[in-house]
């Protein structure tokens, strides 16, 4: 899954990073990745992950920072990776978020909300005019 973007003013395709699910909507040569900005699992199921995107592959690596919020409790229901940094290596389309998941009880549905807060090498967040998909949830349910 891919996605040039080029700027409205300058029709230039815009270094950009983006956040989505990493769900797969079937298998073989015609599965696609779903483009959205959320996803759910249960506790047991560890870890939770969003996968971050550039619009074109790069000769370089691209860091990027993200944090953490929402009403899951770091130390209680995930452990919050340290450093919050992922990188997408050079010549690659992406990489992996993975928030590994404590399997504990919940008296309710939490969220684990991950914002992307800043990329290297004069790369934006998120796409388009509106700079959608720099944020993504991710329910953790019983």
């Amino acid at each position: 899954m891919a996605c040039k973007k080029e700027d409205a003013i300058t029709g230039q395709v815009v270094d950009a990073v983006y956040i989505t699910s990493t769900a797969v909507t079937g298998t073989g040569a015609n599965a696609a990745t779903t483009i959205t900005n959320s996803a759910s699992g249960r506790v047991s199921a560890s870890p939770a992950s969003a996968r971050v995107y550039v619009n074109t592959p790069k000769s370089f690596d691209v860091q990027v920072s993200y944090n953490l919020s929402g009403t899951a409790v770091a130390g209680t229901n995930y452990t919050a990776p340290n450093p919050m940094l992922v990188t997408i290596p050079a010549g690659k389309w992406y990489a992996d978020i993975l928030i590994p998941v404590i399997n504990t009880p919940l008296p309710g549905n939490r969220t684990i909300v991950i914002s992307l807060t800043a990329a290297g090498n004069n790369t934006q967040l998120g796409l388009g005019t509106d700079r959608n998909y720099k944020v993504f949830t991710y329910t953790l349910t019983n």
